[in-house]
């Protein structure tokens, strides 16, 4: 996992992201269909969360070529309104996501790094964040 992926892991992500919350469920759906890494794509599946108000999202890693097989949870993702047209996403620090394994950090870290990197890149391409310049995604 690149340090940068490592670095965001670590502290979390809290960022104010331009789109409607009724959208933005559809919109991550939409952009996590374009993301892998290595072999494996992930799968976006609700979590808790309260209608309207708060959604807890669980990111899951899964190898195409074993359909059937179940998805492994690799990190969650928090989901707010904030103003209008606008919610906050929040990737809460490492510590606080749930890890398998003893060397889960290095296999699902990496994973959930390339995701969230990728996520963000996604979301400047599509102006709804600024950044100061594409994430590296390795």
């Amino acid at each position: 996992m690149s340090s940068f992926a490592m670095f965001l892991l670590e502290g979390g992500v809290d960022v104010a992201v331009a789109v409607d919350f009724d959208r933005v469920a559809s919109l991550l759906e939409e952009e996590t269909a374009q993301y892998s890494c290595g072999e494996y794509i992930y799968k976006v599946r609700a979590g808790k969360g309260t209608l309207g108000k708060r959604w807890d999202l669980v990111i899951n890693a899964m190898d195409p070529d074993m359909e059937g097989q179940p998805l492994f949870p690799l990190g969650r993702i928090e989901i707010e309104p904030d103003d209008e047209g606008m919610v906050n996403l929040k990737v809460p620090p490492r510590i606080e996501q749930t890890v398998h394994g003893e060397d889960a950090a290095d296999w699902d870290g990496k994973l959930f790094g390339s995701y969230i990197s990728q996520l963000l890149n996604s979301l400047h391409s599509r102006k709804l964040i600024d950044l100061p310049g594409a994430l590296p995604i390795g």
